[in-house]
């Protein structure tokens, strides 16, 4: 009897020993069936999409992989890894790369290029205006456009020479910003040499004074039109410039695009009507004496009329183009060159392929002349 007793007292104190031992493991077990609810799951309920967080470079021995860490709503699988193909890999880097360095919206200073507003590129046309609207960093440009043969040519001319050439200077000044246009005045010069190293040294600087204006509207980030004069007004009667009068319109358009960064050459090409020295040739109406004629000669006044004009170019980076241009008076194969971005300072220069005189034949060697463009923007 004292043997059953203590039995049975020695098993009630082993069932105290196990209860008490069971019992921090027993909540141990709960709190693990209650950790594997996921607190984040409401959350993901919300949005059925899956969420790049970010992205990871792994370099193996053998391959080089992009990985993409992802969340999901699917509640078997919370996070999963996602390989990028090689050439993904590759058009990525060159996206970025692309981004550096080439901006997504055009303007211009005067006949140059500019991208997004700020990085000087090369000109685009000799002596259409483009149709861009003009950039917001630099609104003062000082142009000398001229070429290096007498009108009508001298009977001997040398291709390297100047054979009494002539150049004419354009100040511009677009003050006005908006948004989307912007407004601004030129002045002409008739005369920016005096001496007697070349012909026309006789006037003096800052003869034959003219005054015009300017109006662009951007209809995109690549596209607008414009609406203006050179050499409009005479303030005296000895500007034979021509009265400038243009509406042109101008799309810019990159060769390719990836992720919406635009890939070199860009492609311009400007559209328009002009008068004074861009109607002299063959192909003109709308002739009036609107402002006193075309002003293209001093003791002669022609009739204001209107002709078709323009220029398609190649921008093949910030530094350099081709264009071809029609101006009615010329047909142009010309090459820019903007040696520094940050440096308004650019320089054109083109082959007068055939001229209205010639009813436009093309040009031999013998018979071929220049033009040219000194741009400083400020």
């Amino acid at each position: 009897m004292r043997i059953y007793l203590k039995e049975k007292y020695l098993g009630e104190a082993l069932q105290r020993i196990l209860f008490l031992a069971l019992r921090p493991i027993s909540f141990l077990f709960i709190a693990t069936i209650l950790l594997q609810h996921d607190p984040l799951e409401g959350k993901e309920k919300k949005n059925t999409q899956a969420k790049l967080l970010d992205e990871i470079e792994i370099n193996h021995a053998s391959t080089k992989r992009t990985w993409g860490k992802y969340f999901t709503s699917d509640e078997k699988s919370q996070l999963y890894w996602k390989p990028y193909a090689q050439n993904t890999e590759t058009n990525l880097f060159k996206a970025k790369k692309s981004s550096e360095n080439n901006s997504q919206s055009v303007g211009i200073l005067n006949r140059s290029i500019v991208f997004d507003n700020e990085l000087i590129g090369p000109d685009i046309s000799w002596i259409v205006p483009p149709g861009l609207k003009w950039n917001r960093k630099y609104k003062f440009d000082l142009t000398i456009r001229g070429h290096n043969t007498q009108i009508p040519d001298p009977k001997v001319k040398r291709f390297f020479a100047w054979n009494d050439g002539d150049a004419v200077g354009l100040f511009s000044s677009q003050f006005l910003h908006k948004e989307k246009y912007s407004f601004g005045l030129n002045m002409g010069i008739r005369s920016i040499y005096q001496g007697d190293g070349a012909m026309g040294g006789a006037s003096a600087i800052g003869e034959g004074l003219s005054a015009g204006f300017r109006y662009d509207y951007e209809l995109s980030d690549k596209t607008g039109f414009a609406f203006g004069g050179e050499q409009l007004l005479h303030f005296d009667s000895l500007t034979d410039t021509g009265r400038n009068l243009y509406l042109t319109f101008t799309k810019a358009s990159w060769s390719d695009e990836f992720n919406g960064v635009g890939i070199f050459p860009l492609h311009v090409a400007t559209a328009g009507i002009g008068t004074g020295r861009m109607a002299v040739g063959n192909i003109k109406g709308l002739c009036s004496d609107l402002l006193g004629g075309s002003g293209t000669e001093i003791y002669f006044q022609r009739s204001l009329c209107w002709a078709p004009i323009f220029s398609l170019a190649r921008v093949w980076n910030y530094k350099l183009s081709t264009f071809f241009e029609y101006n009615s008076r010329f047909f142009l194969l010309g090459t820019s060159v903007a040696p520094s971005q940050k440096i308004p300072f650019r320089g054109t220069f083109a082959l007068i392929l055939s001229d209205h005189a010639d009813n436009y034949k093309l040009h031999n060697g013998s018979e071929m002349n220049w033009v040219f463009n000194l741009s400083y923007g400020f």
